[in-house]
């Protein structure tokens, strides 16, 4: 799903849109953040 849209990860995974939308409000919630460049931060700190 490496730089892919909403739409071509839904694509690619055989799933809607907003299935995918829906599976990233889950995460999201699941993390405490509202948007993807919060992911993308909480994702760098983890590898350092």
């Amino acid at each position: 799903m490496h730089g892919m849209s909403i739409d071509e990860a839904g694509e690619a995974m055989g799933i809607r849109r907003n299935t995918v939308r829906s599976h990233l409000r889950s995460i999201f919630s699941k993390l405490g953040i509202t948007r993807q460049s919060e992911l993308l931060l909480l994702v760098f700190r983890s590898l350092l």
